[in-house]
């Protein structure tokens, strides 16, 4: 059964694509072959066409400094680059839930110990209907994204918001 949504062939009966997890029931759901203007943009177009951002910090860093360093470039999340290799991503949320009301918490807490390790991220090839499907399924804010260089960037919900709100459609 082939996704409507990312193209992938899933096996025969399957309830959610394997690589977007658009659900696989929807024989009425748009396609991009059929559709024109939003629709077909969104499941067409790749995660470049999307802003991003990047603050990319150490394991060991403080994790109030890397508080700072978000404030101060005004961005809702950090990648956490261990020798180039993405080990975590620390949050507003992680902020919320894990630091605050922390009595362990200290000026030399690492943001190793607050981040949420190993966290999914999308290549820059999918499309803006997979990240908009994996944000809503994982209820993330913000997704890391690996480019075709190896490189990180971060794209969040108001990027894929300013993209929906272009006038052209």
């Amino acid at each position: 059964m082939i996704c409507r949504s990312c193209g992938i062939v899933n096996i025969e009966g399957s309830d959610r694509c394997e690589e977007c997890m658009m659900p696989l029931y929807n024989v009425g759901g748009p396609r991009s072959d059929t559709t024109e203007g939003l629709a077909r943009s969104v499941m067409e177009d790749n995660l470049s066409q999307l802003e991003q951002e990047f603050l990319g910090v150490g394991p060991a860093v403080a994790a109030l400094d890397v508080i700072r360093k978000m404030k101060a470039a005004r961005v809702g999340c950090a990648l956490v680059l261990d020798s180039g290799r993405l080990v975590g991503i620390f949050t507003e949320r992680d902020i919320l839930n894990k630091l605050v009301g922390k009595d362990a918490v200290t000026e030399s807490t690492a943001v190793k110990d607050l981040m949420s390790a190993n966290p999914e991220t999308l290549q820059e090839s999918d499309s803006v209907a997979t990240a908009l499907n994996k944000m809503s399924m994982g209820r993330y804010r913000h997704i890391p994204i690996q480019k075709s260089d190896g490189s990180y960037a971060v794209t969040s919900i108001k990027h894929v918001l300013k993209y929906i709100a272009k006038e052209e459609w």
